[in-house]
């Protein structure tokens, strides 16, 4: 894997392999009104990178950078891979590679690039930023929806990087909506219990590996750092701040350094904001960074990976790198034999599983496996078996087997499990309740193994044919 320096070389490595007009660079749009349309608009279409600049009211070179993992071929060169990487192939390479993963301790520096500038005292100042307001109906302007916050457990001294949305409230104040199951939450109560506020680390603009470890998160005691260091073959550069225990790469494009104190002592109202579900659903008081020093880089970046409804490409990444090899890699633990394939829609709300059926119940032991792999407040809400000849990959592939292989009488199975706050589909009572169940779907997609010698035949030309009809006529038909 391509161990990139910082979200610089990644763009220049980007655009070296795929082109120039893989960036596309947009002077002058508004950060309230444009960038955030603009973003979706484009991400719909599977559309290029987007580096917004001279954006008004700011010094040209503050910019805003955007579907950075928006298509396969820029998730590939992400990876290191051949730009031309197959989709699934991309998910095999990452489940083959987490496999072996040996964790990469960071390399500390004395300096780097992040500390061009430094703003302590009267000079903090958040609003230096472009930060945009990504939705309409967002209740601030998120300058983290890609970042790493970073914490230090007070006992162990394990640094763990997680990322959580992150809303400018004032020129020394930052909310952070931190769920209650996570790493960083549970770290800083361990402070608030003993009367202190948490140290804390923002960082907004790093290379694309840092991004994906601080979103899958390490397992408990691992830093995500190592992580990192694990997937790039090389440790990730970082340095202390002066007077800081927390470290942060040296070659970040923003750092805001402070404390997080007790919501009992301080809080803000935080969101809305149009979370991936494609709705506005969670907003109440909410933790506060009090912000300390900031630190970035001479012309610095906001990497932006705002929400968008879940069936548009994800802005950050278009392929399900995490859920689909994990889950994949579940399925294999569980003994689920033959698997063929693993994918994820609507950022995971369905999983598909392609699989060789050598027996009655292989069909029914992979969806079980599936949904077991489902993780506490998680919010998959459909798992899907479908045989060897269904293009996991290829959604009108996945419904046509959905549409002619199943009978809803038979193939159809509702289960309960746990979902998460930020669900739509909560009814106001049971969300004041707390109660969090929720119904999930098995789907049995594939042909009935007692007789699927003798199902109709389709009449699809297969893929040699289609690799001898793209060879004839190149240049024409699409790769």
């Amino acid at each position: 894997m391509t161990a990139f320096k910082d979200l610089r070389h990644y763009i220049d490595r980007m655009t070296e392999i795929l082109g120039e007009d893989e960036v596309l660079r947009i002077d002058g749009a508004d950060r309230d009104l444009d960038i955030g349309g603009i973003t979706e608009l484009m991400a719909e279409q599977e559309g290029p990178a987007l580096m917004f600049d001279s954006i008004p009211g700011f010094p040209a070179g503050y910019r805003v950078f955007t579907n950075f993992m928006g298509t396969a071929a820029r998730t590939a060169v992400a990876l290191g891979l051949p730009a031309d990487t197959p989709k699934l192939d991309i998910v095999r390479a990452w489940k083959d590679l987490s496999k072996r993963i040996e964790p990469v301790p960071p390399v500390d520096v004395t300096t780097g690039p992040v500390l061009e500038n430094i703003l302590t005292g009267d000079d903090v100042d958040l609003g230096i930023f472009p930060a945009p307001r990504w939705h309409d109906g967002d209740g601030g302007r998120y300058i983290g929806t890609a970042c790493m916050v970073i914490t230090r457990d007070p006992d162990s001294g394990w640094v763990n990087v997680g990322t959580y949305r992150a809303c400018v409230q004032g020129k020394d104040r930052l909310s952070l909506w931190m769920l209650g199951n996570r790493h960083a939450r549970a770290i800083a109560e361990k402070y608030w219990e003993r009367g202190r506020s948490c140290p804390i680390a923002v960082v907004v603009g790093q290379d694309p590996i840092l991004s994906t470890a601080a979103a899958i998160a390490a397992p408990s005691g691992m830093s995500e750092y190592d992580l990192a260091g694990g997937l790039r073959g090389q440790g990730v550069e970082i340095l202390y701040p002066q007077g800081s225990e927390l470290p942060v790469p040296a070659h970040a494009e923003i750092v805001i350094e402070g404390e997080l104190p007790s919501p009992d002592e301080e809080s803000v109202l935080e969101g809305p904001f149009g979370e991936w579900t494609g709705y506005y659903t969670h907003s109440g008081q909410e933790t506060v960074v009090r912000v300390t020093r900031i630190l970035h880089r001479d012309d610095p970046i906001i990497l932006g990976a705002p929400p968008m409804l879940p069936t548009v490409p994800a802005g950050d990444q278009a392929v399900p790198l995490y859920s689909a090899s994990v889950t994949w890699d579940h399925l294999e633990a569980s003994g689920v034999q033959n698997v063929q394939g693993v994918w994820g829609y609507a950022r995971q709300l369905m999983m598909v599983v392609s699989i060789k059926q050598t027996g009655a119940g292989d069909a029914m032991h992979a969806l079980l496996a599936a949904a077991g792999r489902r993780r506490t407040g998680g919010m998959e809400r459909y798992f899907v078996v479908v045989d060897e000849d269904i293009d996991v990959t290829d959604i009108h592939h996945v419904l046509w087997a959905m549409f002619t292989r199943v009978d809803p009488s038979e193939s159809l199975q509702v289960l309960r499990a746990p979902t998460t706050d930020i669900d739509p589909r909560l009814s106001p009572g049971k969300r004041a309740a707390g109660d969090l169940a929720m119904g999930i779907v098995l789907i049995d997609a594939t042909k009935p193994f007692a007789w699927k010698d003798r199902y109709p035949a389709a009449n699809r030309f297969d893929e040699p044919a289609r690799q001898e009809l793209r060879a004839r006529w190149k240049g024409l038909l699409p790769l």
